[in-house]
Protein backbone atom coordinates (compact mmCIF):
# COMPACT_ATOMS: atom_id res chain seq x y z
CA UNK A 1 0.00 0.00 0.00
CA UNK A 2 1.69 3.48 -1.03
CA UNK A 3 2.06 5.16 2.06
CA UNK A 4 1.03 9.01 2.69
CA UNK A 5 3.83 11.15 1.50
CA UNK A 6 4.38 14.87 3.11
CA UNK A 7 3.36 17.89 1.98
CA UNK A 8 7.11 18.63 0.48
CA UNK A 9 7.10 15.32 -1.12
CA UNK A 10 4.15 15.93 -3.09
CA UNK A 11 4.86 19.58 -3.92
CA UNK A 12 8.14 18.83 -5.26
CA UNK A 13 7.25 15.46 -7.30
CA UNK A 14 3.24 16.11 -8.14
CA UNK A 15 1.88 12.77 -10.37
CA UNK A 16 2.72 14.40 -13.88
CA UNK A 17 5.47 13.48 -15.29
CA UNK A 18 7.25 14.75 -18.61
CA UNK A 19 7.57 11.29 -20.53
CA UNK A 20 9.21 12.73 -24.25
CA UNK A 21 12.14 13.65 -22.59
CA UNK A 22 12.20 12.67 -18.94
CA UNK A 23 13.24 15.73 -18.13
CA UNK A 24 13.30 16.63 -13.84
CA UNK A 25 11.18 19.82 -14.39
CA UNK A 26 8.03 19.95 -16.17
CA UNK A 27 8.17 21.99 -19.50
CA UNK A 28 6.46 25.23 -20.00
CA UNK A 29 4.09 24.30 -22.75
CA UNK A 30 3.59 27.85 -23.70
CA UNK A 31 1.08 28.04 -26.26
CA UNK A 32 -2.41 28.62 -27.43
CA UNK A 33 -3.73 26.55 -29.33
CA UNK A 34 -2.42 22.72 -30.02
CA UNK A 35 -2.39 20.99 -33.44
CA UNK A 36 -4.46 17.13 -34.40
CA UNK A 37 -2.57 14.72 -36.46
CA UNK A 38 -5.99 14.40 -38.23
CA UNK A 39 -9.38 16.05 -37.90
CA UNK A 40 -11.34 12.55 -36.13
CA UNK A 41 -9.29 13.31 -33.27
CA UNK A 42 -11.32 16.22 -31.95
CA UNK A 43 -13.85 13.28 -31.05
CA UNK A 44 -11.44 12.99 -28.43
CA UNK A 45 -12.13 16.47 -26.99
CA UNK A 46 -15.58 15.85 -27.30
CA UNK A 47 -15.59 13.12 -25.51
CA UNK A 48 -14.37 15.10 -23.20
CA UNK A 49 -10.92 12.57 -23.16
CA UNK A 50 -8.70 13.22 -20.12
CA UNK A 51 -5.00 14.77 -21.08
CA UNK A 52 -6.33 15.83 -25.05
CA UNK A 53 -5.56 18.93 -25.87
CA UNK A 54 -6.74 21.24 -28.31
CA UNK A 55 -7.03 25.24 -26.87
CA UNK A 56 -5.50 26.25 -23.25
CA UNK A 57 -8.54 28.13 -22.50
CA UNK A 58 -9.91 24.23 -22.04
CA UNK A 59 -6.64 22.87 -20.85
CA UNK A 60 -2.61 22.79 -21.23
CA UNK A 61 0.02 20.47 -19.81
CA UNK A 62 1.99 23.19 -17.84
CA UNK A 63 -1.35 24.17 -16.15
CA UNK A 64 -2.70 20.43 -15.43
CA UNK A 65 0.78 19.42 -13.54
CA UNK A 66 0.39 22.09 -11.52
CA UNK A 67 -3.34 21.22 -10.66
CA UNK A 68 -2.52 17.67 -9.99
CA UNK A 69 -0.03 18.72 -7.09
CA UNK A 70 -2.80 21.70 -5.55
CA UNK A 71 -4.84 18.82 -5.23
CA UNK A 72 -2.28 16.52 -3.61
CA UNK A 73 -1.19 19.26 -1.18
CA UNK A 74 -4.96 20.22 -0.27
CA UNK A 75 -5.91 16.24 0.28
CA UNK A 76 -8.96 15.97 -2.57
CA UNK A 77 -9.46 14.71 -5.85
CA UNK A 78 -8.70 17.55 -8.19
CA UNK A 79 -8.27 20.96 -8.78
CA UNK A 80 -7.96 24.01 -11.31
CA UNK A 81 -5.76 27.15 -11.85
CA UNK A 82 -7.46 30.42 -12.60
CA UNK A 83 -6.25 33.95 -13.61
CA UNK A 84 -6.76 35.34 -9.86
CA UNK A 85 -8.04 34.29 -6.85
CA UNK A 86 -11.59 36.01 -7.30
CA UNK A 87 -11.68 34.73 -10.55
CA UNK A 88 -11.90 30.98 -8.65
CA UNK A 89 -14.22 32.56 -6.13
CA UNK A 90 -16.47 33.86 -8.94
CA UNK A 91 -16.52 30.95 -11.28
CA UNK A 92 -17.02 28.73 -8.74
CA UNK A 93 -19.93 30.42 -6.85
CA UNK A 94 -21.61 31.48 -10.15
CA UNK A 95 -20.78 27.33 -11.42
CA UNK A 96 -23.23 26.19 -8.38
CA UNK A 97 -25.99 28.59 -7.78
CA UNK A 98 -28.98 29.63 -10.11
CA UNK A 99 -31.65 31.73 -9.66
CA UNK A 100 -33.81 31.75 -6.67
CA UNK A 101 -31.13 30.34 -4.81
CA UNK A 102 -29.72 31.45 -1.21
CA UNK A 103 -25.99 31.49 0.24
CA UNK A 104 -25.43 31.72 3.60
CA UNK A 105 -22.06 33.38 4.31
CA UNK A 106 -19.86 35.02 7.09
CA UNK A 107 -19.97 38.72 6.92
CA UNK A 108 -16.19 38.49 7.72
CA UNK A 109 -14.57 37.92 4.63
CA UNK A 110 -12.09 39.51 2.02
CA UNK A 111 -13.46 42.86 1.12
CA UNK A 112 -13.84 41.92 -2.78
CA UNK A 113 -15.41 38.58 -1.42
CA UNK A 114 -17.75 40.35 0.38
CA UNK A 115 -18.87 43.32 -2.04
CA UNK A 116 -19.17 40.67 -5.14
CA UNK A 117 -21.57 38.78 -2.85
CA UNK A 118 -23.45 42.36 -2.07
CA UNK A 119 -23.52 44.06 -5.13
CA UNK A 120 -23.44 41.46 -7.93
CA UNK A 121 -24.68 38.13 -7.11
CA UNK A 122 -28.11 39.43 -6.59
CA UNK A 123 -27.96 40.68 -9.88
CA UNK A 124 -28.37 37.05 -10.93
CA UNK A 125 -31.37 36.82 -8.50
CA UNK A 126 -29.56 34.57 -5.71
CA UNK A 127 -30.00 35.60 -2.49
CA UNK A 128 -27.10 36.30 -0.25
CA UNK A 129 -27.66 35.92 3.62
CA UNK A 130 -24.58 37.34 5.72
CA UNK A 131 -24.42 36.08 9.49
CA UNK A 132 -21.62 37.35 12.19
CA UNK A 133 -18.79 35.87 13.09
CA UNK A 134 -20.16 35.99 16.91
CA UNK A 135 -23.81 34.66 15.86
CA UNK A 136 -22.05 31.57 14.34
CA UNK A 137 -24.48 29.28 16.81
CA UNK A 138 -27.51 30.80 14.63
CA UNK A 139 -26.10 29.26 11.11
CA UNK A 140 -29.14 26.33 11.26
CA UNK A 141 -31.97 29.32 11.90
CA UNK A 142 -30.81 30.60 8.61
CA UNK A 143 -30.89 27.45 6.32
CA UNK A 144 -33.80 26.96 4.25
CA UNK A 145 -34.98 24.43 1.13
CA UNK A 146 -33.24 27.42 -0.79
CA UNK A 147 -29.69 27.30 0.57
CA UNK A 148 -27.09 25.73 -1.28
CA UNK A 149 -23.63 27.23 -0.19
CA UNK A 150 -21.69 28.13 3.37
CA UNK A 151 -19.15 30.21 2.44
CA UNK A 152 -16.51 31.49 5.16
CA UNK A 153 -12.56 31.73 5.42
CA UNK A 154 -10.55 31.00 8.73
CA UNK A 155 -8.52 32.94 9.57
CA UNK A 156 -10.45 35.50 8.99
CA UNK A 157 -9.41 38.47 6.77
CA UNK A 158 -7.94 40.98 8.15
CA UNK A 159 -8.58 40.17 11.74
CA UNK A 160 -7.32 36.27 11.70
CA UNK A 161 -10.16 35.50 13.78
CA UNK A 162 -11.16 31.60 13.61
CA UNK A 163 -14.07 30.19 12.43
CA UNK A 164 -14.29 26.35 14.17
CA UNK A 165 -14.82 24.76 10.57
CA UNK A 166 -15.84 20.81 11.92
CA UNK A 167 -18.87 22.43 13.80
CA UNK A 168 -19.75 24.24 10.41
CA UNK A 169 -19.43 21.48 9.20
CA UNK A 170 -21.37 19.22 11.37
CA UNK A 171 -24.06 21.85 11.43
CA UNK A 172 -25.05 21.34 7.84
CA UNK A 173 -24.28 18.16 7.08
CA UNK A 174 -27.10 16.84 7.57
CA UNK A 175 -28.95 19.21 4.39
CA UNK A 176 -27.33 16.66 1.17
CA UNK A 177 -27.91 19.60 -1.10
CA UNK A 178 -26.21 22.32 0.77
CA UNK A 179 -22.20 22.65 0.05
CA UNK A 180 -19.78 24.27 2.36
CA UNK A 181 -16.84 26.59 0.82
CA UNK A 182 -13.75 27.86 2.35
CA UNK A 183 -11.47 30.25 1.16
CA UNK A 184 -8.15 28.95 2.89
CA UNK A 185 -5.60 31.21 1.96
CA UNK A 186 -4.58 32.69 5.03
CA UNK A 187 -3.71 29.35 6.56
CA UNK A 188 -2.30 27.47 3.56
CA UNK A 189 -2.33 23.98 3.06
CA UNK A 190 0.70 23.55 5.15
CA UNK A 191 -0.97 24.89 8.70
CA UNK A 192 -4.77 23.22 8.01
CA UNK A 193 -6.31 21.45 5.57
CA UNK A 194 -9.89 21.90 5.53
CA UNK A 195 -10.94 18.53 3.55
CA UNK A 196 -9.79 16.62 6.30
CA UNK A 197 -12.77 18.26 8.58
CA UNK A 198 -15.42 17.55 5.58
CA UNK A 199 -15.39 21.05 3.96
CA UNK A 200 -16.53 20.60 0.25
CA UNK A 201 -14.03 23.16 -1.70
CA UNK A 202 -11.51 25.29 -0.84
CA UNK A 203 -10.21 28.32 -2.57
CA UNK A 204 -7.27 29.87 -2.58
CA UNK A 205 -5.93 33.18 -3.72
CA UNK A 206 -2.64 31.57 -5.50
CA UNK A 207 -1.07 34.87 -5.64
CA UNK A 208 -0.88 34.77 -1.92
CA UNK A 209 1.36 32.15 -0.29
CA UNK A 210 1.14 29.47 -2.50
CA UNK A 211 3.56 31.86 -4.92
CA UNK A 212 4.96 33.13 -1.73
CA UNK A 213 6.91 35.79 -4.01
CA UNK A 214 5.18 38.56 -5.18
CA UNK A 215 5.52 38.02 -8.82
CA UNK A 216 2.16 36.33 -10.31
CA UNK A 217 -1.71 36.26 -10.13
CA UNK A 218 -3.58 33.47 -10.09
CA UNK A 219 -6.74 31.49 -7.96
CA UNK A 220 -7.53 27.85 -7.33
CA UNK A 221 -10.60 25.66 -6.50
CA UNK A 222 -10.06 22.11 -4.41
CA UNK A 223 -12.83 19.70 -4.24
CA UNK A 224 -13.79 16.13 -5.13
CA UNK A 225 -14.02 15.45 -9.41
CA UNK A 226 -17.42 15.68 -9.69
CA UNK A 227 -17.13 19.30 -8.26
CA UNK A 228 -14.23 20.09 -10.06
CA UNK A 229 -15.67 18.76 -13.71
CA UNK A 230 -18.65 21.14 -12.97
CA UNK A 231 -16.62 23.87 -12.58
CA UNK A 232 -14.12 23.27 -14.98
CA UNK A 233 -16.89 23.53 -17.75
CA UNK A 234 -18.18 26.98 -16.82
CA UNK A 235 -14.82 28.66 -16.37
CA UNK A 236 -13.80 27.01 -19.89
CA UNK A 237 -16.90 29.68 -21.04
CA UNK A 238 -16.51 32.42 -19.11
CA UNK A 239 -12.37 32.15 -19.56
CA UNK A 240 -10.84 33.28 -16.09
CA UNK A 241 -7.38 30.98 -17.36
CA UNK A 242 -4.33 31.27 -16.32
CA UNK A 243 -1.01 31.64 -18.77
CA UNK A 244 1.13 28.87 -18.69
CA UNK A 245 3.83 30.76 -17.89
CA UNK A 246 2.38 31.93 -14.86
CA UNK A 247 1.63 28.54 -13.88
CA UNK A 248 5.24 27.21 -14.06
CA UNK A 249 6.15 30.03 -11.50
CA UNK A 250 3.74 28.61 -9.62
CA UNK A 251 5.06 25.49 -9.22
CA UNK A 252 7.75 26.49 -8.70
CA UNK A 253 7.13 28.21 -6.00
CA UNK A 254 5.01 25.13 -4.49
CA UNK A 255 8.37 23.35 -4.07
CA UNK A 256 9.40 25.86 -0.81
CA UNK A 257 5.89 26.04 0.45
CA UNK A 258 6.62 24.00 3.16
CA UNK A 259 9.74 25.54 4.19
CA UNK A 260 8.53 29.25 3.82
CA UNK A 261 5.36 29.01 5.56
CA UNK A 262 7.03 27.07 8.50
CA UNK A 263 9.81 30.61 8.66
CA UNK A 264 6.40 33.05 8.34
CA UNK A 265 4.97 30.95 11.35
CA UNK A 266 7.61 31.42 13.32
CA UNK A 267 8.24 34.89 12.90
CA UNK A 268 4.92 36.17 13.28
CA UNK A 269 4.94 34.36 16.67
CA UNK A 270 7.67 36.32 17.70
CA UNK A 271 6.45 39.78 16.03
CA UNK A 272 3.12 39.24 17.94
CA UNK A 273 4.71 38.86 21.32
CA UNK A 274 6.94 41.95 20.47
CA UNK A 275 3.79 44.03 19.44
CA UNK A 276 1.87 42.67 22.40
CA UNK A 277 4.46 44.72 24.67
CA UNK A 278 4.39 48.05 23.08
CA UNK A 279 3.07 50.73 24.96
CA UNK A 280 1.72 52.24 21.50
CA UNK A 281 -0.13 49.21 20.41
CA UNK A 282 -4.09 48.47 22.11
CA UNK A 283 -4.44 45.17 21.03
CA UNK A 284 -2.60 42.06 19.00
CA UNK A 285 -4.92 39.72 17.18
CA UNK A 286 -2.81 36.52 16.02
CA UNK A 287 -3.71 33.06 16.60
CA UNK A 288 -0.72 31.74 18.64
CA UNK A 289 -1.71 33.86 21.09
CA UNK A 290 -2.95 33.08 24.18
CA UNK A 291 -5.00 36.29 24.39
CA UNK A 292 -6.24 35.80 21.17
CA UNK A 293 -10.51 35.47 21.18
CA UNK A 294 -10.14 32.20 19.25
CA UNK A 295 -6.52 30.73 20.25
CA UNK A 296 -8.52 27.10 21.87
CA UNK A 297 -10.10 26.29 18.12
CA UNK A 298 -6.94 27.41 16.59
CA UNK A 299 -5.26 24.68 18.57
CA UNK A 300 -7.10 22.26 17.56
CA UNK A 301 -7.60 22.31 13.79
CA UNK A 302 -4.75 24.08 12.47
CA UNK A 303 -1.37 22.23 12.79
CA UNK A 304 1.06 26.16 12.35
CA UNK A 305 -0.97 29.29 13.25
CA UNK A 306 0.10 31.77 9.95
CA UNK A 307 2.08 34.34 9.15
CA UNK A 308 -1.11 37.04 9.32
CA UNK A 309 -1.40 39.08 12.17
CA UNK A 310 -3.09 42.45 12.75
CA UNK A 311 -3.07 44.95 15.66
CA UNK A 312 -4.89 48.54 16.88
CA UNK A 313 -2.96 51.49 16.97
CA UNK A 314 -3.16 54.34 19.45
CA UNK A 315 -3.98 56.95 17.63
CA UNK A 316 -6.48 56.15 14.75
CA UNK A 317 -5.99 56.46 11.44
CA UNK A 318 -3.20 59.01 11.61
CA UNK A 319 -0.66 56.84 13.25
CA UNK A 320 -1.64 53.66 11.56
CA UNK A 321 -0.57 55.62 8.16
CA UNK A 322 2.63 57.18 10.08
CA UNK A 323 3.56 54.04 11.01
CA UNK A 324 3.59 52.28 7.91
CA UNK A 325 5.28 55.16 6.09
CA UNK A 326 7.79 54.89 8.58
CA UNK A 327 9.12 51.43 7.69
CA UNK A 328 12.42 50.77 6.67
CA UNK A 329 12.76 46.77 5.44
CA UNK A 330 8.53 45.96 5.48
CA UNK A 331 6.90 47.18 2.63
CA UNK A 332 3.64 49.58 2.46
CA UNK A 333 1.50 47.36 0.12
CA UNK A 334 -1.30 45.55 0.03
CA UNK A 335 -1.53 41.54 -0.72
CA UNK A 336 0.22 38.80 1.39
CA UNK A 337 1.36 35.84 1.65
CA UNK A 338 5.30 36.91 0.42
CA UNK A 339 8.72 36.18 1.57
CA UNK A 340 8.75 40.11 1.81
CA UNK A 341 7.02 41.55 5.23
CA UNK A 342 4.10 43.43 3.96
CA UNK A 343 1.94 46.05 5.94
CA UNK A 344 -1.47 47.39 4.79
CA UNK A 345 -4.24 49.56 6.28
CA UNK A 346 -7.74 47.84 5.35
CA UNK A 347 -9.89 50.83 5.54
CA UNK A 348 -7.33 51.64 2.54
CA UNK A 349 -6.80 48.58 0.79
CA UNK A 350 -8.90 45.22 1.27
CA UNK A 351 -12.15 46.60 2.86
CA UNK A 352 -12.74 49.94 1.44
CA UNK A 353 -15.75 50.90 -0.19
CA UNK A 354 -17.07 49.72 3.07
CA UNK A 355 -19.69 51.38 4.94
CA UNK A 356 -19.02 52.06 9.04
CA UNK A 357 -21.64 50.09 9.83
CA UNK A 358 -20.39 47.73 7.23
CA UNK A 359 -17.13 47.60 9.28
CA UNK A 360 -18.14 47.43 12.93
CA UNK A 361 -19.88 44.15 11.80
CA UNK A 362 -16.55 42.78 10.14
CA UNK A 363 -14.21 44.03 13.55
CA UNK A 364 -12.56 46.19 11.24
CA UNK A 365 -11.29 49.69 12.70
CA UNK A 366 -9.31 52.77 11.16
CA UNK A 367 -6.74 52.09 13.41
CA UNK A 368 -6.08 48.31 12.18
CA UNK A 369 -2.87 47.53 10.54
CA UNK A 370 -2.53 44.06 9.13
CA UNK A 371 1.06 42.76 9.08
CA UNK A 372 1.56 39.79 6.37
CA UNK A 373 4.92 38.36 8.06
CA UNK A 374 7.67 37.45 5.58
CA UNK A 375 10.60 34.90 5.65
CA UNK A 376 13.53 37.98 6.84
CA UNK A 377 16.02 37.89 9.75
CA UNK A 378 13.19 38.48 12.45
CA UNK A 379 15.87 40.39 15.00
CA UNK A 380 16.18 43.00 11.62
CA UNK A 381 11.79 42.69 11.52
CA UNK A 382 11.86 43.54 15.36
CA UNK A 383 14.22 46.72 14.73
CA UNK A 384 12.63 47.90 12.21
CA UNK A 385 8.97 47.64 13.52
CA UNK A 386 10.05 49.33 16.78
CA UNK A 387 12.14 51.97 15.23
CA UNK A 388 8.44 52.74 13.50
CA UNK A 389 6.73 52.87 16.35
CA UNK A 390 8.83 55.51 18.30
CA UNK A 391 8.37 57.51 15.29
CA UNK A 392 4.95 58.32 15.84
Amino acid sequence: MKPKFGISTVAIHGEIKDKSFHSVVYPIYQTSTFAVEKSDDYQKFIDEVEDFYIYSRYGNPTIREVEKRLALIENCDDAILFSSGMSAITTTILSLVEPGDEIISLRSIYGVTYRFFRDYIPKFKVNVKFIDLNHLDDLKKLITNKTKLIYFETPVNPTTRIVDIKKIVDEVKEYENILTIIDNTFATPVNQNPADFGVDIILHSATKYLSGHSDLILGCVVSRKEIIDKIRKVKNTLGGVPDPHQAFLLGRSLKTLELRVKRQNENALKVAEFLSNHKFIKKVLYPGLPSHPDYEIAKRQMKGFGGMLSFEIDGGLEHAKKFCDSLKIALNATSLGSVETLVSIPVLTSHIKMDESELIKAEITPSLVRISVGIENIEDLLWDFEQALNSI
